[in-house]
């Protein structure tokens, strides 16, 4: 998953990777902002059915999987609307919701300042969301009580955990690993979540979530 590509809607460039063949974008046709972009693996067994895509370019979702890029205020009435769109999208089935989510979950372990941009109440909502569609914090589960970061910002010099993998509950029976990698030649860090199908005769998929994009629905 990417976020913040800038893909401009009349020159979306054209994706050649052996081991990502499949790509779907949505653009913002309007200004050379936001968009956000999905690769699926060579060795993930998918058939299209539908897709739904924000005008805005800050939305996208194929089979069950959302890659969001939030805006940096209404974090929570942002994320409201997309677990809405995804409940319905879905229809019941897994669901992988990835992307940079402009906000930490737990200020005092996502965030080196020990605050969080939103309101308490706020980000209790937008957990209590989470929750009813049974999604988890694949990291976060993994990595109980640990503190790493996937995003520095230079005005508050600050860095926080702001790039998120959520997955469906179901899902934690398929041998997750999640990683946060190292803040390179971006502000963000690339955050790894595998998931493998022991039942499967074909090789384990992956979904890759690099975190530095997204904005207003």
């Amino acid at each position: 998953m990417l976020q913040e590509t800038h893909f401009k809607a009349t020159a979306i460039p054209k994706c050649e990777n052996k081991y990502f063949p499949a790509w779907f974008h949505t653009p913002n046709p309007d200004w050379n902002v936001a968009g956000v972009s999905i690769a699926l693996h060579k060795h993930f067994c998918h058939t299209i059915l539908s897709s739904e895509v924000d005008p805005r370019g800050r939305y996208l979702s194929v089979i069950s999987i959302a890659n969001v890029y939030f805006p940096n205020q209404g974090q929570s009435t942002f994320g409201t609307k997309v677990l809405r769109k995804l409940s319905k999208f879905a229809d019941g089935s897994p669901n992988i919701l990835g992307g940079d989510f402009n906000l930490v979950m737990d200020p005092i372990l996502d965030s080196s300042s020990g605050k969080s941009s939103i309101s308490s109440v706020s980000l209790h909502q937008f957990k209590r969301d989470l929750v009813d569609l049974g999604l988890v914090d694949m990291w976060r589960v993994l990595h109980p009580g640990v503190r790493d970061y996937s995003h520095y910002s230079h005005s508050h010099n600050s860095y926080g955990r702001l790039d998120h993998l959520f997955i469906s509950q179901m899902l934690l029976d398929l041998s997750p690993k999640s990683s946060i990698d190292f803040i390179v030649w971006s502000d963000h860090a690339p955050v790894y979540g595998r998931l493998t199908d022991h039942t499967s005769t074909s090789r384990a998929s992956s979904w890759r979530l690099n975190d530095n994009l997204l904005n207003d629905v």
